[in-house]
């Protein structure tokens, strides 16, 4: 099992799902289990919607190459966080009080995950939920009822979602159990049927996309779409049996089903008519399936946005994190309710969640440049279980300039440079931190300042 990350004292988890604390050997799950929960996250509309707007641009062959490029890619970046929470056994934001200290962790995980996942994308998500399940039922039964309407099913869509979050690990645990294989039959035979109509796989191969997309864009498209889940793994991998098992569940889910899921998705639009994979479903009669692809894959994900950002505001505030969790929902619903009503459009809310989206894979950047080069190499401390302590008693600094300035200068950069402006990203986050870093030690200026103790309550 190994041994235990930080002092030898236990924090209380006074906050609950073990949000700002260690998570205890009694609750560490199996790889199969972690491997579920990841891709519960994965089967989503954002994911087969990008698949499906690759088929409108991209030929089946190269569709293919830039799903399986992008996510290896991003099955690297995550394997590396993802290691890095299975040897401390702690959450995302926890561990960021290393690299960017106790008070600039709050900074960063609130601003970025909690603020741009939490609530954000939460709340975008649940209305887009409303928008393609009003077309759908729309499709099926011929008129829209008073529950599918986008402004109602908005509202307890994001309820709904609020309910599996508030119960942490276990309850999106549960809900990837019962979805994930649903979701995978009804796309596997949406894309079925596609091939079938379209005379068979050998036709497929020949089809010819609508637009067109390069395949340098297409790769950064594939990365762009999930580098924020690769850049917090830890948020999952915390719960390892060893440290490696979170970081090997979530490689494999994203290099094997992820380009499985694009090019499912690209096939529908691919060969039919159809500009989204909703309609394309409806168009060859399983609108029922569509229907479950809605409910199911943006269930299992949107709640994960939730968790992620409860997560986040939990290392911030002092307050149980459900209570968070419900809070946040509650105000995604209103908010995703109004947008689906019409009281304000979408497309200045998800510009500015780009535009913060840009500071979030920068943090990975910084985190694995700390942990596997900076503590080991320059820090002197090679045992990866001692390279981060936590528990009560433990000194953090309040700020770690070295890490809060390449993080911004990362995130501002990243898209001038061309190329993968997510990549650029982690990679000007990873050199910048050690640049500061190791400058600041050679030249005896520290770039570490403030000093914290942890508290018996783990905050």
């Amino acid at each position: 099992m190994g041994k235990i990350s930080g002092n030898d004292v236990a924090s209380v988890d006074a906050f609950g799902d073990y949000a700002v604390t260690q998570v205890p050997k009694e609750q560490l799950k199996s790889p199969f289990g972690l491997f579920l929960v990841f891709t519960g996250v994965l089967v989503c509309i954002a994911v087969i919607w990008g698949g499906g707007s690759l088929g409108n641009s991209l030929s089946f062959k190269d569709m293919a190459l830039a799903a399986v490029a992008g996510s290896l890619i991003l099955g690297v970046i995550g394997f590396l966080t993802a290691t890095i929470g299975g040897y401390t056994r702690a959450s995302t934001y926890v561990i960021l009080r290393h690299p960017f200290g106790r008070i600039g962790s709050m900074i960063a995980g609130a601003a970025v995950s909690g603020v741009a996942c939490g609530i954000g994308w939460f709340f975008i998500q649940s209305w887009l939920f409303a928008t393609v399940l009003q077309t759908i039922v729309t499709e099926i039964f011929g008129y829209v009822p008073f529950w599918a309407k986008a402004p109602v099913s908005a509202f307890w869509g994001a309820l709904m979602m609020t309910i599996s979050a508030a119960f942490g690990y276990k309850g999106i645990a549960f809900l990837s159990y019962l979805a994930v294989p649903l979701f995978l039959i009804a796309l596997g035979g949406g894309s079925y049927a596609a091939i079938s109509e379209a005379g068979g796989f050998a036709a497929a191969l020949r089809a010819h996309p609508s637009g067109s997309m390069t395949l340098p864009a297409a790769i950064t498209a594939v990365v762009g779409m999930y580098v924020a889940g690769a850049t917090i793994t830890s948020d999952i991998s915390r719960y390892s049996e060893r440290p490696t098992d979170g970081a090997w569940a979530w490689f494999w889910q994203v290099v094997l089903l992820q380009p499985i899921l694009m090019l499912a998705g690209g096939t529908l639009t691919l060969l039919t008519p159809a500009s989204d994979v909703a309609k394309a479903m409806a168009h060859l009669g399983i609108g029922l399936g569509a229907l479950v692809l809605i409910v199911f894959g943006q269930w299992t994900t949107n709640d994960n946005n939730l968790y992620n950002g409860a997560l986040a505001f939990a290392n911030t505030f002092r307050a149980r994190k459900t209570y968070v969790t419900i809070a946040m929902g509650f105000i995604g619903a209103i908010l995703a309710s109004l947008t689906a009503a019409g009281v304000f459009g979408p497309d200045p809310f998800i510009s500015f969640l780009n535009q913060l989206g840009r500071f979030l894979p920068p943090i990975a950047g910084v985190l694995i440049a700390d942990f596997y080069i900076y503590r080991p190499f320059f820090g002197g401390v090679k045992d990866p279980y001692q390279r981060y302590t936590f528990g009560p008693g433990t000194e953090y600094t309040k700020y770690n300039a070295a890490g809060l300035v390449a993080w911004a200068i990362a995130g501002w950069l990243s898209p001038h440079i061309g190329g993968i402006t997510a990549l650029n990203s982690i990679l000007l986050g990873f050199g910048g931190y050690l640049v500061l870093s190791v400058a600041g030690d050679l030249l005896k200026v520290s770039t570490r300042f403030g000093r914290y103790i942890e508290s018996a309550d783990g905050f």
